[in-house]
């Protein structure tokens, strides 16, 4: 999951504790089955493309064997939604057997919703915990209790959307639509 930059040279703490993880957990995996195992690169659209780049700079950096580096795949999304659709329609990736996603502690409710909608069964979430900088670009808030309810209405929410039926779903939607 893309965690976002700092500045022009350094990742968040989270996006580097992400991808310290996904890199460790893909190399090992690359040992079993090399050919199938893809490392996918996000990032937000917003930064145009820098927290990929800094992403790849760390991956080139630390990979182990250079010849890993033709399975590694760069998508920029502007969400988590759009990241899970561009994800399912590259066709290098088809078809998607088990994908993992490692994400932050905080986010994981509604991460796990977005790419379950898409990916099913085959879906694995790596939580991990990190502390964001106090001027990280999209965290809002760092206290437990805004999460924690954030996370407790997030649930509620997928419940009750998932017990509803369609038209049901469509009708709220149609009375809150700006």
């Amino acid at each position: 999951m893309p965690y976002g930059v700092l500045d022009a040279q350094r990742l968040s703490q989270a996006s580097g504790v992400c991808l310290d993880r996904a890199l460790d957990w893909w190399q090992k995996s690359m040992q079993t089955s090399k050919h199938k195992t893809y490392l996918v690169l996000a990032g937000y659209d917003i930064d145009g493309g820098q927290e990929i780049t800094l992403r790849r700079a760390i991956v080139e950096r630390n990979l182990l064997e250079p010849e890993l580096l033709s399975n590694i795949v760069e998508l920029s999304a502007r969400n988590e939604v759009a990241l899970a659709q561009k994800i399912a329609r590259v066709r290098t990736l088809l078809p998607v057997e088990t994908i993992t996603v490692f994400v932050e502690t905080r986010n994981t409710v509604s991460v796990k919703a977005i790419f379950k909608r898409k990916f099913g069964k085959t879906l694995q979430i790596r939580k991990f915990k990190a502390d964001f900088e106090f001027n990280h670009q999209w965290i809002t808030t760092s206290t437990s209790f805004a999460w924690s309810s954030r996370n407790w209405f997030l649930r509620i929410w997928f419940e009750l959307k998932r017990r509803m039926g369609r038209g049901l779903r469509k009708k709220i939607r149609y009375w809150f639509r700006s």
